[in-house]
């Protein structure tokens, strides 16, 4: 994905003001990852760096779990941060989350929740965050994983076309992108939907929709072929989630 890219994924977060009635995977994605957080080494009063806050998920978990730390919550989308603004008490940034602009050290955690797969260079952006960390820090995030949307890739290749969502890293490949020391937990949910528009309504409707790839939109008699046999395999798509947890040693300064 080009960096070119970022501003239409901003303009779609922009306009997705029903994002907290269907961003049901999201919720409960953060949900999982702030328990993971909470058993974390991590002082009461720490500062917390969050990156792609979006409507404050985790950051009201964070705020519930670290009620004396410093948040630093931060979005590429401007309105999501307003929106982040009415649920927690923090600091906010607009921000590109895989280009911080902060200090090293400015934070004691980083985190963050469905917004890695966002990025052009998961590796390269792992490097940068954790270099931000000071020794003893940690960097905890989800991200989505190969057999994300299987059946929608399954309908496209009954149909003889390619889907614009991108192809998700396995498993191997996070963790080959990870210091060596990193933990990582899985998670599967399937959500189901009354059929293939209903799905595509909810993603564009939690500002997901802008296409990973540079090819041209699907012809109407191809994507009418893609639905029924979307909807012909019961119209449910799962997420497979990767729980990434690293701490910064002090030999990897």
């Amino acid at each position: 994905m080009s960096v070119r890219r970022k501003p239409a994924i901003a303009r779609a977060f922009d306009r997705a003001e029903a994002y907290d009635a269907h961003a049901l995977i999201q919720r409960a994605a953060a949900v999982r990852l702030a328990g993971l957080i909470a058993e974390l080494d991590v002082p009461g009063d720490a500062a917390i760096l969050e990156i792609g806050c979006g409507t404050g998920f985790l950051s009201v978990e964070l705020a519930r779990i670290f009620p004396h730390a410093r948040l630093i919550l931060s979005d590429l989308s401007p309105t999501m941060v307003r929106r982040a603004r009415k649920a927690v008490d923090a600091q906010f940034l607009v921000m590109d989350g895989e280009r911080p602009a902060l200090r090293a050290g400015a934070a004691r955690l980083i985190c963050s929740s469905l917004t890695f797969q966002w990025f052009e260079d998961l590796g390269a952006a792992i490097v940068r965050l954790h270099d931000l960390l000071p020794p003893g820090g940690h960097l905890a995030f989800t991200t989505l994983a190969a057999g994300t949307f299987a059946e929608w890739r399954a309908a496209h290749g009954a149909a003889g076309a390619t889907p614009a969502t991108r192809d998700f890293p396995t498993l191997a490949e996070i963790a080959a992108a990870c210091p060596a020391a990193a933990r990582i937990e899985t998670q599967t949910l399937v959500e189901p939907h009354a059929d293939g528009r209903v799905f595509l309504r909810g993603l564009k409707a939690i500002g997901a929709q802008t296409p990973w790839g540079t090819r041209p939109p699907l012809s109407p008699a191809t994507m009418r072929q893609v639905l029924r046999a979307f909807d012909r395999n019961g119209a449910s798509v799962t997420y497979e989630i990767a729980h990434v947890l690293i701490r910064k040693m002090p030999e990897d300064l």
